[in-house]
């Protein structure tokens, strides 16, 4: 009898204990990057202008695909909500700008511009070489 009554309030306390550990939830968010603070080479928070809004991240704890972002760089963030209404980023994926392609074919009748050509003296290059 002893034992099962012990055993029903281990059983008991392992569910609430289970059911009391709510999991936070990971969110999404898209904007431009407008600032960041560093601290030696590690980034330690960012602001992220969403909908004329400025969010600040913590970056502590970041992973981030495709490179490091710029300023000026629109950014997609997974965060979680932190303590004391801070928001903690777990993932930053880059989104790259939207590439410019050139079609030769439809302008093969356009004048091509290019830069003047400079001549140059190799002595004075040699010379400027030697004075650093």
């Amino acid at each position: 009898m002893k034992k099962t009554i012990f055993a029903f309030t281990l059983l008991c306390g392992f569910i609430l204990t289970l059911a009391s550990c709510g999991g936070k939830e990971i969110k999404d968010i898209t904007g431009l990057v407008t600032s960041f603070d560093t601290k030696g080479d590690s980034i330690t928070s960012t602001k992220l202008l969403v909908n004329g809004d400025t969010i600040i991240f913590k970056m502590t704890d970041a992973r981030f695909i495709n490179g490091m972002f710029m300023v000026g760089d629109s950014v997609k963030i997974s965060y979680i909500e932190g303590r004391n209404d801070s928001l903690r980023a777990l993932i930053v994926n880059i989104i790259p700008p939207t590439p410019h392609y050139f079609d030769a074919e439809a302008a093969k009748n356009d004048t091509l511009v290019t830069a003047p050509v400079v001549k140059e003296d190799p002595a004075e290059l040699d010379s400027v070489a030697a004075k650093k």
